[in-house]
């Protein structure tokens, strides 16, 4: 169309131009291409500019374009009028006799013809509009070169077109342009529609006012052929590119907004949303193929005649549902905390460094020449070789030359060892031998001796090994016994033999020292005298090297020296180069002679002279064949312990190289394996070639040594190995390599880069770097000030001390330089994360780096950084303040000026769990590194950061966290231990009198939960020691006081539980080492076995603790405290002193009985309401002796100590022993009683143990200070450290994060261009490995999903409806009542639960996985809890299940499990078979607990001591008895019987908290999409919100004093949805909005019973609520006014007083109500559609009613529960 237009305007231009010459240049081509108006071609104008823009504060993150396509022929009418008008317009020109046209304007028109157009080619595009599409691509590529990369990626790109040619050929044109033509076929394209609603939006719009004018009732969509209708937008790509066909449209590239996905609803037609979530990508590399015709809208009216609207064909085209892609919803518990046990990395650490380093520090040159006679046995040939030392001896008289030829040897050995000292002996005697090698070891002592001999002159070795040497007038060849010469040299020694024959020296050698070893071990084993064992030498350490093998002679080559193999070992490069020149087959430089070699410029330890270079090269080459040679201890030992014998070896193997080719042998001991034919010897060859190249010209014309590529070259073959990512492949063969490289300034970054990728690989690739000896070149580079060599250095350090941390003590000196690194904000957070592990690594437990790092500003720098966004910064901030004063007191009171423990306080609340370990962590050993307690001021301060962790993360979500605050009050426990041993006595006492009113209950009840029932803050008059000892406190106190954190604790947990019961035994808040107790309990009956093992552990060594006070203060005798002795020693391990249940129930029964008697010092009168206050209440039960699985004893000896009470006395015996027990509680210093407190002289203050003031507690008892390790008694701060009770596995599994692969670990947080957000550093995503099988069936099942919601349609839903039976497509028998049903959304599996019970079973494989109370308890204990610890009892307390729902339903599910106590797991379910996402197998499946937690706050009555002896046996029947009669006066009548029964099946032998035996059990909502949990029902006036993703408490919806939770709205799976519609037992429903305040919310009272079912439909607009009494309302959520209810009548029905369950299809117009005769199926407006009865006729089946209902998501399947232990699933009738 450009070249018709240029020429309908140059023949219209012609018509008016002169003939001259002028005229004809007055304007050019491009001039006239730009005045075509709407025909301007777009290179003539186009923006050629293609730098990168630049604005400040912003950076591109995604590029939106709407391009109009290029250049293209005109329409069909345009092209006949212009072919017919053209032709007539070139005649009349070329008629004219003389045309004013240029002359070559006249020679095209005379061309020109209209044959390259035909009207067939009507609007196709044109060669130039290809062009501008590609060079537009070009341009915004150069532009924005990180969102539009040259490599295609469908996740990156979306590109769209209209259904034209036209726009087709653009589409590719721009992507050739940026991918290149070879790619455009792999370009994947949606389905190209004609009528485009967004490319072609203007249409749209047209249409869409057109259709409002008709009917506001009418909702227009397509008909069911029609393909994909809106832009889905796809919001996780990098660039959407979109081409539009549509005439109209100017051609502009426009800045879009994406929507916030929801969907919009107008009348007459759906608003356009940017989620692709009902697309179907096709891939269709050629475009397309045929348009898709634009289709009429079809009017049907629905069945119910009264109202009639437009139904939707397909899934993908209707606008009520629109579900998000899989691929946007996050996976739940996908962390490595859920995905893998707390505990470090296992793998092989190899010992790489050298145990002993040697040094060569003598040397005896012993020549045997004779210059002038030849030996006897050799016959040399003419020409011989002559050159010694490269000194020719007939050039010089005899004298002169041996003493040149000694003086060269002694130079050529000086270059590899310059400081030993060198001893000549020149054609020597037995006895001049002799001398020198004795006198040579007495001077070396114990380092290595070298004795080079060469034999040229003498005859050759004899058979036994004997050399020769001459006598004082030489006639005669004295021989020498190589046994004497071991025995002068003695060991260690090195030997080189350079003589013919000298391999039969070796084979000599080899008898004797095996000989000798062996005696030398006898010896040792016989145990003789230290003089003997002495005199024996061992000779492994001698090294042996032999110029050739027995039987072979030297090579006598003219052109080679005649001591080749000492030429070879001294001067390797000279020999290398002359040998290389003399090889025909390799001689590439024919002009290079011998001369020419010895005159190489430069010495061999300069690097930038080409004799230095060749010399660097050549040790590389050298080591990088022994490395990939010889086994790790060899070349450890040959290669790194001694340089002069490194250097020697290296240069044998180039002797064995030059020396076989002349068919000899170098023999070496110990033996080497065949390295002449190495791959890297044509590297040399290689390096030589291009070396000696450059000799001519350095030498002849003066030109500048230019130098060698081969470190380039290995780098880069490094690279390609690093790049290959196969998990076949063998180690690198470069990494000698590199290691060299990094003595270059040229390549040392790109090395150190490579060389850092390389470690990452994994601990093995740490290791082979270290024993390849990398250790001292990356150390000695942190003394270089280079910026560039930062980061990748700290990676490197971070690398090995992850796999090695006994390199801190190498990095001791060089902590700054990490300390900069982490002080340096222009340094990624990356790498200022490895540098602060590189700093914690330096001071965990190493009291000098710790000293070092002190001194800098390492505490500072921490604690500025604390808030930084990045969360593994912040983790490994806190993890190395906590590691900083560990067992370190200066530290710790530097941290208290700082205040450095509030500064942490902040982290207690990160959103990351591992932050909030880490918190608790350093917080931890804040507390344990003051073990004198002699000061008021760390008591406090310590006191205050105990209370902070409960009331913090006490109740945290994630085990993690909890698991490191047991071990964190551990060190509470152990530096107060008689304050707790006072509480635990306490404890015993009231619990046991207690439970003789006791019925049943929870775990230890009153002690644990007694916390809600404690009387209100104001009540208590007293005044704690904490604040009296305010005014004393320094600046490093903190300003919150533990009387309001109590109060505050107190008052929001009485807010938060409501409670219908009062106790009367409770212990006062008041007493902080009570309430640190009570979350110790907790702790010790967490839901997480892991957990609730580890502060076990610590209950049971205050048990201990406390038998071992009490034995003590009962000794009356010498029998009784010799048997007492043995129970009271240090118990480092903690726990319990014995594991058989006998041997606790002794110590239970002796605590029992000795503290009725046990002397205790008095106390003041003041503090006699420490444990009962005035009403005289005595305090709860505790669960203290639940360690180590003794619970079946607790009861027992209970009631024997209260009948021991009875017995004594009664009240007063009690009272007593009270008295008793209260003299042994804390001081006036750490507690006060209800009355007020008031201070007490020293004297009146004696605590149990010793005495003294209760802040010397942790040292002042006799049994406290065998918590202190004293192996040590030369280091003050060992003998002072405490011995833990537990020890956590986090900070090693934190260290193993750096061990791991760089695969394994989170990603940085980055986004395409490099830059980090906070929002991205706050998330932990892992790196996505594309190729992996786990992907590649993830992909298979997120395809599969999308099919399923591809079918989901209302009408055909509706259809199928109509064909449900009373057949049923599956039955499965259960062993209890089920108490719920639900069908997986994508898996054609069901989930029941009854009981504690959650089984899933599988229709397709039939199998059935069962999520059990006793399934795989112990594997979420670590491995050191898992032989001390028993869980017999552990699965028998969880309760009923009231609650499940399935995470990560569209990938590999997670079943979280609710039980009606509030706890709620969540397991997951592992195939040992390794089955894929898509096959079928008979893989087996096990589960595994990943998390568990107190969603809500459990209400218990009774002591856990009854509770355990029912569990156990005792009193079972009694129990069992209770447990049924009260369910049974628990159901209602006559319509609940279901839910009585339901009751009554899946009702535990224990129920808890009055929660199963209300009948109102913990409810949820799972929401995939946000992560959120909702929890509420039980007795609990509120809903809880939980972040799963987080793992914390989000928010509460407080609900009122008069109503609790009994049913939640189910969120529809990959739909988004933030209203909360909970059902009330007062019959109203209430609506929550979690973005808004939760205060905020709707109410709807249209029902007088309680709710027994609401669902919100997926279309977030209609709700359904039905009630016990049958009455069912479907409400419109649109006719909402106001926030005080409804105006719009609701649809109402009567679905009779009798039901016992009902549910609501999401999608269908469908609530089906089940009661004793049949279950209904209903429709929105309250017609009966289908009914499912429960007798059929004479013959029929008889179904019981049901006790649970359940629609699947998307299809129309209904499960049902029975009562009489039956699933059913009910699906549609198939048509035939």
């Amino acid at each position: 169309m450009i070249n018709l237009s240029i020429l309908l305007i140059s023949l219209l231009l012609a018509t008016a131009a002169t003939a001259d010459s002028a005229a004809c240049s007055a304007l050019e081509r491009h001039e006239l291409e730009r005045r075509l108006s709407t025909k301007t071609p777009y290179r003539a104008i186009a923006n050629y500019n293609d730098t990168q823009p630049i604005y400040n504060g912003c950076h591109p993150t995604r590029i939106w374009s709407i391009i109009r396509h290029g250049t293209r022929n005109p329409s069909k009418s345009v092209i006949l009028h212009a072919q017919k008008r053209l032709v007539e317009l070139q005649a009349q020109l070329l008629q004219q006799s003389q045309p004013n046209l240029c002359p070559d304007d006249l020679r095209q028109l005379r061309r020109w013809s209209w044959e390259h157009i035909e009207p067939d080619d009507e609007k196709f595009l044109v060669a130039e509009g290809e062009d501008e599409l590609i060079e537009l691509a070009e341009r915004m590529q150069l532009r924005f070169p990180q969102l539009l990369p040259d490599l295609y990626n469908p996740e990156w790109f979306y590109m769209k077109y209209t259904a034209t040619q036209r726009t087709l050929q653009s589409a590719r044109s721009f992507a050739t342009g940026l991918f290149g033509r070879h790619r455009i076929n792999a370009i994947v394209y949606p389905r190209p529609l004609k009528q485009d609603p967004v490319l072609r939006m203007m249409e749209s719009l047209y249409n869409e006012r057109i259709t409002k004018s008709k009917s506001t009732k009418i909702t227009t969509q397509v008909s069911a052929n029609s393909e994909q209708m809106y832009d889905d937008g796809n919001t996780g790509s990098t660039a959407a590119v979109v081409v539009d066909g549509n005439e109209r449209t100017k051609g502009k590239c426009n800045k879009m907004t994406p929507s916030d996905g929801n969907t919009g609803k107008i009348t007459g037609k759906r608003t356009s949303t940017n989620k692709m979530t009902t697309t179907t990508q096709q891939a269709n590399s050629e475009g397309g193929g045929d348009p898709v015709q634009q289709r009429k809208t079809k009017t049907k009216y629905h069945a119910d005649s009264s109202d009639w609207t437009l139904w939707p064909t397909t899934a993908q085209d209707e606008a009520l549902f629109e579900f998000t892609h899989d691929d946007e919803i996050p996976l739940s518990f996908a962390a490595k905390r859920h995905q893998e046990s707390i505990e470090p990395l296992i793998y092989e650490r190899h010992p790489w460094r050298i145990r002993e380093r040697m040094k060569t520090a003598s040397v005896a040159l012993v020549l045997c020449l004779n210059i002038g006679v030849d030996p006897p046995d050799v016959v040399k040939i003419q020409p011989c070789s002559r050159l010694e030392c490269w000194i020719d001896p007939s050039s010089v008289s005899v004298p002169k030359a041996m003493e040149l030829i000694g003086s060269n040897l002694q130079m050529q050995y000086e270059r590899w060892q310059p400081r030993a000292r060198y001893k000549k002996c020149n054609d020597p005697t037995v006895e001049d031998v002799k001398k020198l090698c004795t006198s040579l070891r007495r001077n070396a002592k114990g380092e290595r001796i070298l004795f080079h001999y060469n034999g040229h002159g003498v005859p050759k070795p004899t058979a036994n090994g004997e050399i020769w040497v001459f006598n004082r007038t030489f006639t005669q060849y004295i021989p020498l016994s190589i046994f004497e010469l071991i025995n002068w040299m003695a060991a260690p020694s090195i030997y080189v033999y350079d003589c013919s024959n000298a391999g039969i020296i070796i084979n000599s050698f080899q008898p004797f020292a095996e000989q000798h070893e062996h005696e030398l071990e006898k010896a040792m084993a016989a145990g003789q005298s230290s003089s003997a064992t002495q005199q024996l030498v061992s000779y492994k350490n001698c090294i042996h090297l032999a110029a050739c093998a027995a039987n072979e002679i030297l090579p006598m080559n003219a052109q080679l020296p005649a001591d080749l193999f000492t030429s070879c070992l001294t001067t390797p490069i000279n020999i290398a180069l002359k040998w290389y020149a003399m090889q025909e087959k390799l001689g590439m430089v024919p002009r290079i002679q011998s001369e020419l070699i010895d005159k190489i410029p430069g010495k061999v330890n300069d690097r930038r002279t080409m004799m230095g270079e060749l010399n660097w090269i050549f040790t590389a080459i050298t080591d990088t064949i022994a490395w990939n040679t010889l086994p790790r201890e060899l070349f450890q030992r040959l290669f790194r312990q001694d340089l002069l014998v490194a250097s020697l070896f290296r240069n044998f193997l180039l002797a064995e190289r030059i020396l076989r080719s002349h068919d000899c042998t170098p023999v070496s001991l110990p033996a080497l394996p065949p390295c002449h034919r190495h791959a890297m010897w044509k590297a040399w060859d290689l390096v030589v070639d291009l070396a000696l190249q450059q000799l001519p010209d350095i030498l002849e014309l003066q030109a500048p040594y230019r130098q060698l590529p081969f470190f380039e070259h290995q780098l880069t073959a490094f690279q390609v190995w690093l790049d290959s990512e196969s998990e076949s492949r063998t180690p690198p063969e470069q990494l000698p390599i590199v290691l060299q490289v990094l003595l270059s300034q040229v390549h040392r970054l790109r090395a150190l880069e490579l060389l850092a990728r390389f470690l990452d690989l994994g601990p093995w690739a740490v290791n082979l770097a270290l024993g390849v000896g990398i250790f001292p070149y990356v150390l000695k580079l942190l003394q270089s000030s280079t910026r560039e060599l930062r980061p990748v250095l700290v990676f490197i350090w971070a690398k090995i001390l992850a796999v090695d941390p006994s390199c801190q003590v190498d990095l001791v000196k060089e902590y700054k330089y990490f300390l900069s690194v982490l002080q340096d904000n222009t340094v990624s957070k990356q790498h200022r994360t490895l540098s602060a592990f590189v700093l914690a690594s330096i001071v965990h437990n190493f009291l000098l780096g710790q000293t070092s790092a002190l001194q800098g500003p390492l505490l500072s720098i921490c604690l500025e950084q604390l808030n930084d966004t990045s969360w593994l910064l912040r983790q490994w901030l806190a993890i190395c303040l906590g590691m900083l004063w560990q067992n370190f007191e200066k530290a710790r009171w530097s941290g208290a000026r700082d205040l450095a423990h509030e500064k942490l306080y902040v982290l207690l609340r990160d959103p990351i769990p591992e932050v909030r370990a880490a918190a608790v962590f350093a917080l931890g050993t804040f507390i344990s590194s003051v073990t004198d307690r002699s000061e008021e001021q760390a008591n406090n301060i310590d006191r205050i950061i105990a209370i902070t962790l409960l009331e913090t993360v006490g109740e945290d979500m994630s085990p993690l966290v909890r698991l490191e605050l047991a071990g964190a009050l551990q060190w509470m426990v152990l530096l107060f231990e008689t304050q707790f041993v006072t509480v635990y006595l306490a404890e015993q006492v009231n619990s046991h009198s207690s439970a003789l009113v006791s019925c049943g209950g929870e775990r230890s009840a009153s002690i644990t939960h007694g916390m809600p029932h404690a009387p209100p803050p104001a009540a208590a008059q007293s005044t704690h020691s904490l604040e009296r000892f305010a005014p004393t406190i320094r600046r490093g106190v903190s300003s919150s006081s533990i009387s309001n954190m109590s109060s505050s604790g107190a008052a929001s947990t009485t807010t938060a539980t409501a409670t219908t019961t009062t106790s009367t035994n409770f212990i006062p808040f008041q007493s902080i080492f009570t309430k640190l107790w009570l979350g110790i309990h907790n702790l010790g009956q967490d839901p997480f076995p892991a957990v609730a093992a580890t502060a076990q552990r610590i209950i049971g060594h205050v048990r201990d603790a406390a038998l071992c006070m009490i034995t003590a203060k009962e000794a009356t005798n010498a029998t009784t405290t010799s048997s007492s002795s043995g129970n009271c020693g240090p118990n480092p391990g903690g726990g319990s002193s014995s594991s058989a249940g006998s041997a606790h129930a002794r110590d239970l029964e002796k605590i029992n009985n000795s503290s009725l008697s046990v002397s205790l010092p008095p106390s003041p009168n003041t503090r006699c309401n420490y444990l009962g206050g005035n009403s005289g209440e005595s305090p709860p039960v505790g669960p203290g002796h639940h360690a180590h699985g003794h619970h079946g004893h607790h009861g027992h000896h209970g009631s024997q100590w209260v009948q021991k009470l009875r017995l004594s006395g009664g009240a007063n015996a009690n009272a007593e022993t009270q008295r008793k027990l209260r003299t042994s509680s804390m001081n006036d210093e750490t507690d006060g009683g209800a009355g007020g407190a008031t201070a007490h002289p020293p004297s009146a203050a004696a605590t149990v143990g010793g005495g003294g003031d209760g802040n010397n507690s942790a040292r002042s008892s006799g049994s406290e200070t065998n918590h202190y390790n004293n192996n040590n008694s030369d280091n003050k701060a060992n003998n002072l450290m405490l011995q833990p009770i537990v020890q956590t596995q986090f900070i090693p599994w934190a260290i193993s994060y750096f061990t791991r692969p760089g695969n394994q670990r989170y990603s940085s947080g980055t986004t395409n261009d490099g830059t980090s957000t906070a929002e991205e550093e706050n998330k932990q995503r892992y790196p996505i490995d594309r190729n992996s099988t786990e992907l590649r069936n993830r992909k298979y099942r997120y395809q599969r999903n999308e099919f399923m919601r591809q079918f989901v349609s209302q009408r055909r839903l509706n259809t199928l409806l109509t064909r449900l039976n009373d057949a049923n497509s599956w039955a499965r028998k259960t062993q209890f009542t089920p108490s719920l049903v639900k069908l997986l959304p994508y898996e054609p599996q069901i989930a029941v639960a009854y009981k504690e019970k959650v089984l899933v079973y599988d229709f397709v494989k039939n199998s059935v996985l069962s999520y059990a109370t006793e399934t795989n308890a112990e594997t979420t204990l670590p491995s050191g809890l898992r032989k001390t610890s028993r869980l017999e009892c552990w699965s028998s307390y969880f309760a009923r299940v009231s609650s499940f729902e399935l995470l990560n339903a569209q990938d590999v599910g997670l079943m979280l499990v609710a039980h009606d106590d509030g706890v709620i797991r969540v397991w997951q379910s592992t195939t040992s078979g390794g089955g894929g996402g898509g096959a079928d197998g008979d893989d087996s499946t096990t589960t595994r607990l990943i998390s568990a937690w107190d969603a809500l706050p459990r209400h218990s009555t009774v002591s856990v001591s009854t509770a355990v002896a029912t569990n156990l046996g005792t009193n079972s029947a009694a129990s069992s008895s209770n447990l049924s009669s009260s369910s049974a006066a628990a159901a209602p009548a006559p319509a609940a019987a279901a839910a009585s029964s339901s009751n009554l099946g899946s009702g535990s032998s224990l129920h808890y908290g009055g929660a199963g035996s209300a009948g109102i059990g913990i409810v949820t909502a799972w929401q995939q999409t946000s992560q959120h949990l909702v929890v509420g029902g039980g007795l609990h006036r509120y809903l809880r919100i939980w972040d799963v993703e987080r793992e914390l408490k989000l928010i509460d919806f407080q609900l009122g004093r008069d109503t609790t939770v009994r049913v939640l709205s189910p969120f529809m799976a990959n739909r988004r949805c933030d209203t909360i519609v909970a059902g009330c037992s007062d019959g109203s429903v209430r609506l929550f909005d979690k973005r808004c305040a939760p205060h905020v919310i709707r109410v709807v009272r249209e029902h007088a019973a309680p709710i027994l079912h609401a669902c919100l439909r997926a279309d977030d607009r209609t709700l359904v609520v039905g009630c016990q009494a049958g009455k069912v309302c479907v409400f419109d959520l649109r006719g909402w006014s106001g926030w005080d209810g409804l105006t719009a009548t609701p649809y109402e029905w009567q679905a009779g007083g009798d039901i016992t369950a009902m549910t609501t299809h999401p999608i269908a117009d469908a609530v089906a109500c089940g009661n004793a005769s049949k279950i209904s199926i209903y429709s929105l407006k309250g017609k009966a559609l289908s009914s499912l009865r429960s007798n059929e006729g004479f013959m029929g089946s008889r179904n019981p009613h049901p006790t649970c209902l359940s629609f699947h998501s998307f299809n129309v399947q209904l499960a049902v529960g029975f009562v009489d232990n039956t699933v059913a699933v009910y699906s549609p009738t198939p048509v035939l």
